[in-house]
């Protein structure tokens, strides 16, 4: 190769890889979302027996969720998804919670599941914000209602359990298959030496806010995890002070851990928190 040409090859290198970092910086909808836009439709399930609720972002962004009601002296478990799909993808998970006496609230998020806007770090927060405004006109108050987060839904919950939850902790937070920051999650799995910092606009940090929140947790890693190692998941839990608790599911896989029965497990530490409490 002469050295024109190799000058030449360095040079279309460079292009691509600064192109592919501001395309990450100006578009990252294109990388870290997989959401549907399709409106979701409350399923014909009697062991699912919710019903829609509307109300409004700070902004006026019109959002919905499913809301069922908790038996006597239960809490209303808050289940905040992760970066894909809609709540229809979901509501099967709380079923057994329904089951044992737990109200339940799915929210939708701004661009997901028909709701329009654009996915960001503030529009997410701003749509929790909401989500548990609604919540308390409908008469909970934080010692009412466990949040419970899955995957990048491991921020929104962490984000409100220290915002919303420094005076009046919440009941409980659940996190399933959680990190420590999605720019760590895109260095374990991007070999490629990228300006993370620089360019990911919004790095969904939840070291952030784990030291701050008073509420038990309950975090469920997966160990075959191949979306979000497990390890980030481990070093979350290192960070938060107690009471806390991690269960591992050495056979789980990122969106499976359903079908490992984590439900069971769910169910044991609320009872074993409700009694503490």
């Amino acid at each position: 190769m002469t050295k024109k040409r190799l000058l030449g090859t360095a040079a279309a290198l460079v292009f691509v890889y600064a192109a592919f970092c501001l395309t990450v910086y100006l578009r990252p909808q294109l990388f870290f979302y997989n959401p549907s836009a399709q409106k979701s439709v409350l399923p014909e399930d009697a062991a699912y027996p919710a019903r829609e609720v509307y109300y409004k972002a700070e902004d006026g962004t019109p959002l919905y969720a499913w809301y069922t009601k908790p038996a006597r002296g239960k809490p209303v478990i808050v289940f905040l998804h992760g970066n894909s799909y809609n709540v229809e993808a979901f509501y099967h998970k709380l079923v057994p919670l329904i089951k044992a006496g737990y109200g339940t609230f799915l929210p939708e998020y701004r661009g997901f599941g028909g709701v329009e806007g654009t996915i960001t770090q503030a529009g997410l927060e701003a749509d929790t914000r909401a989500a548990l405004k609604k919540l308390r006109r409908l008469g909970y108050s934080n010692s009412r209602i466990v949040l419970y987060g899955m995957s990048l839904g491991s921020y929104t919950a962490t984000y409100a359990a220290a915002e919303l939850g420094g005076k009046k902790p919440f009941a409980g937070l659940l996190l399933e298959v959680p990190f420590d920051s999605l720019t760590n999650v895109v260095r374990k799995r991007v070999p490629l030496p990228l300006p993370l910092d620089l360019i990911m606009r919004d790095k969904y940090d939840n070291r952030l806010n784990i030291a701050k929140i008073r509420t038990p947790l309950l975090i469920m890693g997966a160990g075959q995890d191949r979306v979000v190692p497990v390890e980030l998941a481990q070093e979350l839990f290192a960070l938060a002070e107690g009471p806390k608790e991690l269960i591992v599911y050495e056979r789980g896989r990122h969106g499976n851990l359903f079908e490992s029965a984590n439900y069971k497990d769910i169910l044991t530490w609320l009872e074993n928190n409700e009694k503490i409490r």
